[in-house]
């Protein structure tokens, strides 16, 4: 009796194995945890400076100086949203403003590593980008209003 029971141990073990790779296997791409894509409800997913980089790169031909300049801004506007997100001693619109004075200042930072053409087709992305937006909360339920600052580097990625 005793080789009957370790064997149904056996197989019952082997059965919830089984099951748990069964039932993770759906999540395996997901993002782990901590990571910047995902956000609480109602924030935006926060995007990664390189791919920015390399979209701006193909969208404006940015010379290799001017991505490795302008990815260092977008990863240090990362960290800062982040450290802005987590400081729970802010209101929801003191982050706002806050996370908009950020942006206005790191598109100025992007704007003069940029010469005028690219500057120019720059400002015409943020625009577009700031219309798909805004479309877009008009044709939600319940969207609110307002504008989050426009962000070029985000749209269409």
């Amino acid at each position: 009796m005793k080789f009957a029971s370790r064997l149904a141990l056996l197989g019952l073990a082997v059965s919830i194995g089984a099951a748990s790779t069964a039932y993770a296997a759906p999540f395996q791409d997901m993002p782990p945890p901590g990571d910047n894509t995902t956000t609480a409800p109602g924030q935006h997913a926060m995007p990664d400076p390189q791919k920015q980089t390399e979209r701006l790169t193909r969208k404006l031909q940015l010379t290799p100086d001017q991505a490795t300049k302008i990815e260092a801004i977008l990863q240090n506007r990362q960290q800062q949203m982040q450290q802005m997100r987590a400081d729970a001693s802010s209101s929801p619109h003191d982050q706002h403003q806050k996370m908009r004075a950020l942006k206005q200042d790191t598109d100025s930072q992007i704007e003069a590593i940029l010469n005028d053409s690219q500057r120019q087709q720059y400002q015409q992305m943020q625009q577009e980008a700031m219309q798909h937006r805004r479309d877009n909360k008009q044709g939600s339920p319940g969207a609110g209003g307002g504008d989050d600052g426009g962000n070029p580097s985000a749209a269409g990625t």
